[in-house]
Order: structure tokens, then C-alpha cells, then sequence
């Protein structure tokens, strides 16, 4: 090949335009340069549709009459021979086009009117793939085609391939880079809109987690109700008692009639009425005390030191009227002097989630002679373990884990909720940084331990 020729594919081939994605811009670069090359005015590009029927010129420069853009089509159906050739994939090379199989078609419609004497088209492929040529004509006096002019043109060619890559690679870019700008936008509306959805399932969680509070309360109420009307009304009538007695002895001291027998008599009528009213009372009052200790310790999130032992038979205390109109026997035994830094709350609700939920689901369909719910409290070495154990029906172990899931309960017609045992869950692990285990069987009862470490408040 001569060195012209060779220094201008050099040049073509280091050209910065190949390689950047702008198609446009080298494929003048190439026409240009096989004008330069071969000496010629007029070379274009032309490239098949997706069916190889047809073929589209995609620029065409033509210096002799200050042309570069010509939107010409060539059907397969009208020049048949032409496309004929082209199906072999190889160069044309028609020293006079007039007259060459391959062009003469084109003599009377294009060649002559454009004094077009000789043409030369190579193909350019892409991928392996033939998709159109670079048709390089000569104007004027016919020319024969050099073998170095042939290989020239077709390196060109190769060229325009590879500068449709990198236009491909260019818009496949673009395209990620617009897929991931929109997949960042999708990624942001889709975080809207899940954390709009978050807020709405704790929003309902919460009124749920509500709901269970309220109902558990609601038993609460009612069995305390029902437990400090008995001492009020024992008070009521040892009152009622004594203020008749104190009607009597004052209506004899009015008549002269009181004696030193009657006075100490009503003495000992009265002190022991007014000592079993004030027993009761005492014991309404204490009842009211706790209870009203533990539901505000529930609504409450506030850490603070507390000895267990006092405070879980203080938790314990409302629950009993409960348990007691269930006929269930609540046995306490909790260590003396362990102390805890956390929320009491939380403890509170947690004794009070476990007793309820053996209340309600561990005596249906049992046959002991005493239905008992156990509450134990140990220290070891630095945690505490608080168990709570019922000697129910027990539950299978395929269900174990369902227990702890969220709106899993077989008293659904009863109005459970399934959130009792999931909010403990919760309150456990998440609040107290403990470990919560169950044990159980058919038949043997039910065990529920809840291990803590002593300084258990976030």
C-alpha cells in the first residue's frame, strides 16, 4: 500500500472521533478521508434496512457540487444484479461501471447523468455481520481500481464498524446511566412510599398493641371491681354496725339506763367492727394502690432502679381477682433484694401479658384438681430469670414458634387478638435486651422463662 494511503488510515485509526460514540462526526471523517485517499469528489455511506431489501444512503459528499447529505434509497426489486453482488460480501470493483454485471443497472438513472465512470464499493460489517458498504465513485475519465486503493477503502470500512461500536457502547451508556437515574428515582418514590406504608401498619400496630392493652385492662377492672366491693361492703356493714350500736348505748346514756357492763360491751362491738372495717379498707386500698401503680407504670417509659420482689407481688395483686374469678391459684415466689435498672412498665406489662394469656388459653379443656399460674424470680450470676408456669393444657411443639408471631391466636372467636405474646416478644428482646424461651407440652403445662441482664433499659 503506498505510504499516503497508509498514513491516512493511521491517522483515521488514532482519530479520537472513531471511538467517542458520535457516529455522525466519523462518518464524515471516513468519507472524507477515502476522498482524500483515492483521489475522488464524491463516496458515500450506505447502509441496509433490517430486512436487506433496500439500502439507504447515510451521507454522501459529493465536492464538485457542495453536496453532503443525499437521501437516496436503492430497492433490491428494482436493481436486482446490484443487490445480487452485494450478497457475495466482497468488494466491487467496476473499472467501468457502465458496463460491469454489477452496475450497469444503475447507467442511464444515476451513472451518467452524474458522469460517473468507475465505482468501488467494499463492504462494512459489524459484528460479523455485513450492514452496508462505503460506494466510492469516480467522476470523469473511467479508472481501474488498484489492489492497495481496494484494501485502503475496505480498511475504512472496518473502521466505520468499529465506530458504530462505540457508538452502541455510547448509547448503552446513556442508557444505563438514565436507567439508573430513573431506578434511583423509582428507588426513592418506592422508600416514599413503603415508609408512608410503614407509618400506617404502626400506626395500626399501635392502635392494635392498644386495643390489647385496653382488653387486658378491661378484665383487670372488672375482677377488681368485683374484689374490693367485697371489703367495701364488709366495711360498709361493720360501719353500719356500730353506728346502731352507738344509737343504742347513747339512747340509754339519755335515759339514765347505760351501765359499766353495757359501755364495755358496746366497746368491744364497736372496736372489733371498726378494726374489720379498716382491715378491709386497708385491703381496697391497697388493691386500688397497685393497680393504680401498675397501669401508670405502663403508660410510662421511664428507666429507674426498683426491687423486684416488692414490686412484681405489687403487679401481681390487681391480677388476682382475676385469676380468683377463674378459680386459678397464683403462687408467688420471688427471691429477696434483686434489683433491676429498667423500665417497671415494661416488667409490669410483661407479668401481666403472661398471667392473662395462661388465664385465658391454659385451663379450657383440663381436668385438675387446682388450676395454679406460678411466678418465679432467681438471680443468676449477673441476669435475672423471671418464669411464669402454668400446669394447663400445654401447648404442642409444632406451634412454638407461631406463639411469638404477630396475630397468631386460637381464641380469635373470644376476641383475641394474637398480639399479646408477639408484644412481649418485642418488649423482651427490643426494650430489656433479654432472651425469652418457651416450654411446653401437651399435658404438661406451659413454661415461660424471660432472662435479663441487670441493667436491661435502652
Amino acid at each position: 500500500m503506498k505510504e499516503a494511503l497508509e498514513l491516512i488510515l493511521l491517522s483515521v485509526g488514532q482519530s479520537p472521533d472513531i471511538d467517542n460514540g458520535e457516529l455522525s462526526v466519523a462518518t464524515e471523517l471516513i468519507i472524507n478521508s477515502v476522498c482524500k485517499g483515492l483521489n475522488i469528489t464524491r463516496a458515500g455511506i450506505w447502509l441496509y434496512d433490517d430486512t436487506q431489501s433496500s439500502i439507504r444512503c447515510k451521507l454522501l459528499i459529493d465536492k464538485g457540487n457542495n453536496l453532503d447529505d443525499e437521501s437516496l434509497v436503492l430497492s433490491r426489486t428494482d436493481f436486482p444484479q446490484y443487490f445480487a453482488a452485494l450478497d457475495a460480501e466482497r468488494s466491487i470493483a467496476a473499472h467501468d461501471a457502465l458496463t460491469h454485471p454489477a452496475t450497469i443497472e444503475f447507467a442511464e438513472v444515476y451513472l451518467s447523468p452524474l458522469n460517473i465512470s468507475s465505482m468501488l464499493d467494499v463492504p462494512i460489517r459489524h459484528r460479523g455481520k455485513m450492514i452496508g458498504i462505503i460506494c466510492c465513485e469516480h467522476q470523469g475519465e473511467g479508472r481501474t481500481w488498484h489492489d492497495d486503493e481496494i484494501v485502503f477503502a475496505a480498511s475504512l470500512a472496518d473502521l466505520y464498524g468499529r465506530a458504530v461500536s462505540a457508538k452502541e457502547r455510547s448509547d448503552y451508556e446513556a442508557q444505563l446511566v438514565e436507567a439508573n437515574h430513573t431506578l434511583e428515582q423509582k428507588v426513592l418514590e418506592r422508600t416514599a412510599e413503603l415508609e408512608a406504608t410503614l407509618k400506617t401498619l404502626e400506626g395500626a400496630q399501635e392502635k392494635l398493641v392498644e386495643s390489647e392493652k385496653m382488653a387486658a385492662l378491661g378484665n383487670l377492672v372488672a375482677g377488681i371491681a368485683h374484689e374490693v366491693n367485697t371489703p367495701l361492703g364488709i366495711a360498709l356493714t361493720s360501719v353500719s354496725s356500730c353506728k346502731e350500736e352507738l344509737q343504742t348505748i347513747y339512747q340509754d346514756f339519755e335515759n339514765e339506763e347505760l351501765s359499766e357492763d353495757g359501755f364495755k360491751e358496746f366497746n368491744e362491738v364497736c372496736t372489733e367492727g371498726l378494726n374489720l372495717a379498716e382491715s378491709n379498707l386497708l385491703r381496697a386500698a391497697k388493691l386500688v394502690q397497685d393497680f393504680k401503680r401498675t397501669s401508670a407504670d405502663q403508660t410510662s417509659l421511664e428507666i429507674e432502679e426498683f426491687v423486684l420482689d416488692e414490686y412484681i407481688h405489687s403487679v401481681c395483686n390487681p391480677l388476682k381477682p382475676m385469676l380468683k374469678k377463674e378459680q386459678i391459684a397464683l403462687d408467688i415466689d420471688v427471691a429477696p433484694d434483686i434489683t433491676i435498672t429498667a423500665c417497671p412498665g415494661i416488667v409490669a406489662q410483661l407479668l401481666t401479658n403472661l398471667i392473662s394469656n395462661a388465664q385465658r388459653h391454659a385451663f379450657s379443656d383440663t381436668n385438675n384438681e387446682v388450676n395454679k399460674v406460678s411466678v418465679k424470680c432467681v438471680k443468676q450470676n449477673d441476669m435475672i430469670e423471671l418464669n411464669v408456669t402454668d400446669n394447663g393444657k400445654g401447648i404442642p411443639d409444632s406451634l412454638h414458634k407461631k406463639v411469638f408471631e404477630p396475630f397468631y391466636t386460637t381464641a380469635r372467636d373470644k376476641g383475641g387478638t394474637g398480639l399479646g405474646m408477639n408484644i412481649l416478644y418485642n418488649l423482651v428482646t427490643q426494650k430489656l435486651n433479654g432472651t425469652i424461651d418457651l416450654a411446653s407440652a401437651p399435658g404438661e403445662g406451659t413454661s415461660v422463662t424471660i432472662t435479663l441482664p441487670m441493667v436491661s433499659g435502652k
